[in-house]
C-alpha cells in the first residue's frame, strides 16, 4: 500500500516539475517597487528599514534599504542567501543578527549606523553545532541549534548574559506528529527544518517544515507561537505541501498579531483566495483574518500597516519567453483588506 502511494506521489511530483509554471502576475494596484533586485531574496522589516540579500552578479551581499537609500553592510559576501533578521537593539535602534557559516554556522550582530562592525555572539555560539534562523528584539536573541538532520531545538538568550549562563530552551515542534497523515497514526518527525523565526517582545513565531517518518512524498508545514518565559507552544497554522508548492512565507509579529503568507510557488492555481494570501492571527483571542490572494511570491513581510513582498523566483529568472514579467524586486503595499476567516481554513 505504501509502496503504491510512493509511486503515485513520485509521478505527480515529476509532472509538477516538468510542466511550465503559470506566468507571474503583474504588480497590482497600490503596490510600488522599492528595491530592484537581480535575484529574489528573503526580506525583513523593522521601523521602515528593510533587510535582504542582494545578488551583485557574483555573490550575495547583505543589504539594507531605508528612505530610498540602499547600502551593503560590512558583512562578507557569500554564495548563498543570508540567514538574517532585522530588529531593535537594546536601545531600540535597528540592528541585524545573522548566521554565517565556515565549517559550522555561528551568530553575529551588527548595527545599521555607518561605522558599525560585525561582532560574534560569543555567549551563544557553540563548537560543532549550527546556530540558525536567528531573530533579535531589544538585546534578546532567539535562534535554532541543529543537532542532526532530524533535530533542531530553538533557544533564547540575552546578549548581555555571561557565556557561563546557558541559553534557555524554547518550545518548538513535538518529536512525533499524530493525525498529520493518512492513516492518522503517530509518526516520528524527520528532516526537520526551522525555516524562520520572528521575535516581538516576549513572543516568538516559528515556521517549521518536516517529513513524517515512513511517509514519502509531500512535507508538512506549521506556523507555531511560543513565549520566552513559557515551555508551551500553540499551532497557529498547518498544511501539507502539495503539487502547487504550497509554502508559508514569514512569519512576522506586529500589533499583537502573528502574520504570514500562504503562497503556491510551484503553481499558483493550487491556491485559493478563500484560504491563501496574507493571514494574521490575534494572539489575545485566537481570531484569524485574511487578505486573500493567489500568488507565487518568494517572500513576504508585514509591519502592521504595510506589507512587503518579493517577486517570484521564476519571474526574477526571466519568466516565459515572450511573456512580460514584472521587474524583480521588493514591493510595498499599504492598507491590506483584512476580513474574518474561520480557523478551520488555515489549520
Amino acid at each position: 500500500m505504501r509502496h503504491t502511494l510512493f509511486i503515485t506521489l513520485a509521478i505527480a511530483i515529476a509532472a509538477m516539475f516538468s510542466a511550465p509554471p503559470l506566468a507571474p502576475a503583474q504588480a497590482s494596484a497600490g503596490e510600488e517597487l522599492l528595491v530592484p533586485l537581480a535575484r529574489s531574496s528573503p526580506v525583513d522589516e523593522y521601523a521602515g528599514w528593510l533587510l535582504f540579500s542582494r545578488w551583485d552578479g557574483e555573490r550575495y551581499r547583505l543589504s539594507s534599504w531605508h528612505d530610498g537609500e540602499l547600502r551593503d553592510l560590512p558583512v562578507p559576501a557569500q554564495a548563498q542567501i543570508f540567514d538574517a533578521d532585522l530588529g531593535p537593539d537594546s536601545k531600540g535602534r535597528p540592528s541585524v543578527v545573522v548566521s554565517l557559516c565556515a565549517g559550522s554556522c555561528d551568530l553575529f550582530v551588527i548595527g545599521l549606523r555607518v561605522g558599525d562592525r560585525l561582532r560574534p555572539v560569543r555567549n551563544a555560539n557553540t563548537n560543532g553545532h549550527d546556530e540558525i534562523a536567528p531573530t533579535v528584539w531589544k538585546g534578546r536573541l532567539a535562534f535554532g541549534r541543529r543537532y542532526g538532520a532530524d533535530k533542531v531545538i530553538p533557544y533564547t538568550k540575552l546578549l548581555s548574559w555571561p557565556r557561563a549562563r546557558r541559553s534557555e530552551r524554547l518550545a518548538g515542534l513535538p518529536t512525533r506528529r499524530c493525525g498529520a497523515v493518512d492513516p492518522p497514526d503517530c509518526r516520528r518527525i524527520e528532516e526537520t527544518r526551522l525555516a524562520a523565526m520572528d521575535l516581538w517582545g516576549r513572543w516568538v513565531a516559528q515556521s517549521w517544515t518536516y517529513q513524517p517518518d515512513s511517509f514519502p512524498g509531500f512535507r508538512q508545514n506549521e506556523i507555531r507561537l511560543t513565549n520566552v518565559s513559557r515551555s508551551d507552544t500553540r499551532q497557529v497554522a498547518y498544511m501539507t505541501t502539495g503539487l502547487g508548492g504550497q509554502t508559508y512565507l514569514g512569519p512576522s509579529i506586529a500589533e499583537g498579531r502573528v502574520a504570514f503568507f500562504r503562497a503556491c510557488q510551484g503553481d499558483p492555481g493550487g491556491c485559493s483566495t478563500t484560504n491563501s494570501g496574507a493571514i494574521r492571527y490575534r494572539i489575545s483571542n485566537g481570531r484569524y483574518e485574511i487578505d486573500g490572494a493567489v500568488a507565487a511570491w518568494s517572500d513576504w513581510a508585514w509591519s502592521g500597516a504595510t506589507a512587503y513582498r518579493v517577486t517570484p523566483d521564476y519571474a526574477c529568472a526571466g519568466g516565459d519567453p515572450g511573456i512580460p514579467a514584472e521587474p524583480c524586486g521588493i514591493y510595498r503595499r499599504q492598507g491590506l483588506d483584512w476580513r474574518p476567516i474561520d480557523a478551520e481554513r488555515v489549520r
